[in-house]
């Protein structure tokens, strides 16, 4: 049993079916056992597709629609369908009808769900399963209603036949062959196939055309033609060929008019078509025009023809295809209400597919319908069927903005949209992989013909950067508002400021010229057009003139200028008018005492429409002063670069004649020492040494006089600890040893003489070790004790045997011992080959 295929397949239906009516516990056991089935279904299907293929389709279909996959179902029921047609599997067909009418009727398509269930009743006669076709004419009378006794129809034509009234035996088979085949088909490209195929083949026509309307034009949609000694109609359908030169205009325009059937049985020699073009050209026998009515709607017109023999559409024929007609009539319909409806749901998919924002369908039960893709993006998941609308807002996790509170499930605007209301929200925020997504919705309920709410619609989009840009907006306003208060107080202060300054502005004129009178500021007037000079009392004064005894005057003027500056300051005002610039100069006058006073003038053109100066406006201000304490800034920075020399040649003495006398003295000691081991026979040469020494020494005096002369006093204004911490700060900018300098103790005063001596010992240490001893770290301390002063230089240098000191002349050892001495000092050494060296001098308090 595990293995009948089709327990498999009704067993999935039957839960299916079922699956709306149990609890949601029950309902994923239905599914589960559902997909079971499927699986061994899928390898049936694809081991026997003509048998089982079309029952997978069926059963999806059914799954699809439980979980609100509806455009998915509606194409998973045409498969099972067409698949069940062409493998002769009549019972499944008229099945998967049925089940795709109920899908249909429930969305509230009812012509398209009558259209499915009138499919299934026929499909069910054919199978023989009269029970269950009146079933569902008891179901659904609405579909089929009481069926009315037909009269024999009667065929109104335009001609009366010709004697040819022999009773042509119409084979019923056949007709009922395509009768079945018109209804059995509901796509138009099929359905227009099939209908030409039939009627050519069982009409005896040669030639038949099916034309529809188009925009209001006739066209040719449908042609099948048989060949001579031919057993199949070669058929092309949906073509769209216009009729002109194709067919006998005059006979469809009076059939498009009429609405009444023409059948000839020789066009060319009798009834009211003999001169058609068409006729007259091809010499057509026999001829029929049916319109194809739905209810006095000419839905479309079939014409055929035999051009080899009359007489061909007799009455019992043509009264049987007007029959055929009528259901063809309404297979068209139904087949173009089908394709129209397939096109308008495959548009409308692709229109919700490629909105930006997503979409969301309940039916009128509250069950969810449809979800754009834009719509499962935002909301993270698909469509949930077991989502009740009550629990909505739970399921899909959506909040009220900035707040962890579940929104309130009637507060969702398509929960209020399936009470009819139009709503539209953005206080809602969705929960999607930890993220918080600020949304906008509408909803926009959907109505039936009765007025009742069929669909309910929701749209939401993403407004993250919307809530951003009103933060901005809403932080600007609160900015803009703020600096509108203080912009209002602003120009409170400044109206009552312009008011006092217009109070004020009476008096500005007068206190202008008092302050132009005392700041000794003149000011002039050069009419360029007229040549006049207008000058005020100052600047008369300014020129050393006396007020009203000169008139002003450009003579009056360049007679004061020093003659060296004349030609300068009227080239710099000739510029100045040429180039449109301002002029200012500064020039020397001469007073009539002899002096000279400095002045500088400044002026701005005033020029016509042409560009041409017409007047300059200027003022003139004694700089003297500002020129004197210019002169003054000068001299002290030259008395500062020739103290600059004067330390250049103050350390290029150190640095050669000192350092040089220091040598000999250390040579003539060790000579002298030498000697003097040796007194009876070198006696003269220790009186010679003694004379050099004493030179020597003489010259080490004269030239450390001369560097004290030259290098400024570091002591000045300042102690010890301050001058040598400066020391270190210059020392350390010129070189890249690191120098760290420390005081410790309270800062006493000492005599004058020993506090430069020490510095000066500091100062020669650190130049030793920063130039012979390659230091790259030297520590400068100074101690200040209750009792004594502590200086002590210490570096990781190279260091040198303290034995060989008298040989090391170039370190200014020597200097600092002699330095020491002068203070009374205890001076230190202590130093080793690699290991650097450490100086220390001792100073007492008192």
């Amino acid at each position: 049993m595990d293995n009948d295929p089709m327990l498999h397949f009704y067993d999935s239906l039957a839960r299916l079916a079922v699956h709306p009516l149990v609890r949601r516990s029950e309902q994923k056991h239905l599914l589960l056992k559902v997909t079971s089935n499927q699986e061994k279904m899928q390898i049936w299907a694809h081991q026997a597709p003509m048998n089982h293929l079309h029952k997978f389709y069926l059963v999806e279909a059914e799954k699809a629609r439980v979980l609100g996959q509806l455009f998915e179902a509606e194409e998973f029921y045409e498969q099972a369908i067409r698949g069940a047609r062409e493998n002769e599997y009549i019972q499944e067909e008229a099945l998967a009808y049925e089940l795709a009418a109920k899908h249909y009727l429930a969305r509230g398509r009812e012509k398209i769900a009558q259209l499915y269930m009138k499919e299934a009743h026929y499909c069910y006669e054919r199978w023989g399963a009269t029970a269950k076709a009146k079933d569902l004419e008891t179901c659904y009378p609405q579909f089929f209603p009481q069926s009315l006794n037909v009269a024999p129809v009667t065929v109104p034509t335009t001609a009366e036949t010709t004697s040819n009234t022999s009773q042509v035996a119409i084979d019923l088979a056949a007709v009922m062959k395509a009768s079945q085949a018109i209804s059995s088909e509901i796509e138009l490209e099929r359905l227009l196939h099939s209908l030409m195929q039939s009627l050519v083949e069982n009409a005896g026509a040669q030639t038949g055309c099916l034309l529809l309307e188009d925009a209001g034009e006739w066209k040719i949609e449908a042609t099948c033609e048989l060949s001579e000694g031919a057993q199949v109609c070669a058929t092309r359908v949906l073509q769209s060929i216009p009729m002109t030169n194709c067919l006998p205009e005059s006979i469809i325009q009076y059939v498009i008019r009429t609405h009444e059937s023409v059948i000839l049985n020789d066009a060319t020699r009798e009834g009211h078509f003999i001169n058609d073009p068409y006729i007259q050209r091809h010499q057509t026998q026999s001829v029929l025009c049916l319109p194809l009515l739905n209810q006095t709607k000419l839905v479309g017109m079939l014409y055929l023809e035999n051009q080899l023999a009359t007489g061909v559409f007799s009455p019992e024929r043509s009264q049987l295809l007007s029959l055929l007609s009528a259901q063809a009539a309404i297979a068209i319909e139904n087949a173009k209400l089908y394709s129209e409806q397939r096109t308008s749901k495959s548009q409308l998919a692709q229109f919700l597919e490629a909105i930006p924002v997503g979409v969301a369908v309940l039916d009128a039960t509250g069950r969810p319908y449809y979800v754009n893709q834009r719509g499962i993006q935002l909301m993270g998941k698909g469509v949930d069927p077991s989502a009740p609308p009550d629990q909505i807002a739970e399921v899909y996790q959506l909040y009220v903005s900035g707040t962890n509170q579940i929104y309130p499930n009637e507060n969702l605007p398509i929960v209020r949209a399936l009470s009819g209301e139009y709503t539209r929200i953005d206080d809602m925020e969705i929960l999607h992989q930890h993220r918080r997504i600020p949304v906008e919705g509408w909803g926009t309920p959907v109505f039936d013909e009765q007025g009742n709410v069929a669909y309910a619609i929701a749209t939401f989009q993403d407004i993250t950067e919307r809530k951003k840009a009103e933060q901005l907006l809403a932080d600007y306003n609160r900015t803009l508002e703020q600096q509108v208060a203080e912009r209002t107080v602003l120009l409170s202060q400044e109206i009552e400021e312009r008011q006092r300054i217009e109070t004020a502005l009476r008096q500005s004129e007068e206190q202008r010229r008092l302050t132009m009178d005392f700041s000794y500021i003149g000011s002039w007037n050069w009419n360029i057009t007229e040549n006049t000079v207008d000058w005020d009392d100052n600047h008369v004064r300014l020129l050393g003139l006396v007020p009203n005894e000169v008139e002003s005057s450009y003579q009056a003027w360049r007679d004061r200028v020093h003659p060296e500056d004349i030609d300068r300051v009227e080239q710099a005002i000739e510029t100045a008018l040429e180039t449109h610039t301002d002029f200012e100069a500064e020039y020397r006058v001469i007073y009539p005492d002899g002096s000279i006073h400095w002045l500088v003038a400044r002026g701005r053109g005033i020029y016509d429409t042409t560009g041409q100066p017409v007047q300059m406006l200027g003022v003139i201000l004694d700089i003297s002063e500002r020129r004197e304490a210019a002169l003054r800034e000068r001299k002290r920075a030259e008395e500062a670069s020739v103290l600059e020399e004067r330390n250049r040649m103050a350390r290029e003495i150190h640095d050669t004649l000192a350092q040089a006398f220091t040598g000999i003295l250390l040579h003539v000691g060790s000579v002298t020492q030498m000697l003097a081991d040796d007194s009876g026979s070198a006696q003269i040469y220790l009186e010679r040494l003694e004379k050099i020494d004493e030179l020597a020494r003489t010259g080490l005096a004269e030239a450390r006089r001369s560097v004290v002369a030259l290098r400024p006093q570091l002591l000045e204004a300042s102690t010890l600890q301050s001058a040598l911490h400066r020391l270190v700060i210059q020392m350390q900018s010129t070189t890249k040893t690191t120098l760290i300098y420390e005081s410790k103790g309270v800062v006493y005063s000492l005599p004058t003489e020993v506090e430069n001596h020490l510095l000066r010992i500091g100062q020669e240490a650190l130049t030793n070790a920063i130039k012979y001893a390659n230091a790259s770290k030297i520590l400068v301390e100074l101690v200040y004790d209750d009792a004594q002063c502590v200086l002590r230089v210490q570096d990781d240098g190279q260091g040198f045997g303290v034995g060989s000191i008298s040989s090391l002349g170039g370190f200014g050892l020597l200097g600092m011992s002699e330095r020491a001495e002068r203070i009374g000092a205890h001076l230190s050494i202590q130093s080793q080959p690699g290991q650097g060296t450490e100086i220390v001098v001792i100073v007492n308090r008192e």
